[in-house]
């Protein structure tokens, strides 16, 4: 999961997410909140060939970054807050971050 060979878009892309989910208190998220920020960070990965991924697992959200061209993990953490909401609340697919399959 090393990064230094990564382009640097993308090198800013993952270092962004990491540095915004440090930084926030992931507890200030209600689902709607949660759903309307990740479709805007996953939109931003999608302009440098990546996707965002995540899941919701005893309030803990586990983020998987891929390259879309390939679907390798090129590099993965978790949140260190806790959110008030569970994994069911926020299911979110591919369609729903994307509709009319932009």
């Amino acid at each position: 999961m090393s990064l230094h060979s990564r382009p640097k878009e993308q090198r800013e892309a993952v270092r962004q997410l990491v540095y915004v989910v440090l930084t926030r208190d992931m507890s200030t998220f209600n689902p709607d909140r949660f759903r309307h920020w990740i479709k805007e960070t996953d939109a931003k990965f999608r302009k440098v060939s990546l996707m965002l991924k995540f899941e919701v697992k005893d309030r803990f959200v586990y983020f998987r970054i891929k390259e879309i061209r390939n679907g390798r993990m090129i590099y993965q953490f978790e949140s260190s807050t806790r959110v008030p909401f569970d994994e069911r609340d926020v299911v979110l697919t591919y369609e729903e971050l994307n509709p009319a399959g932009r």
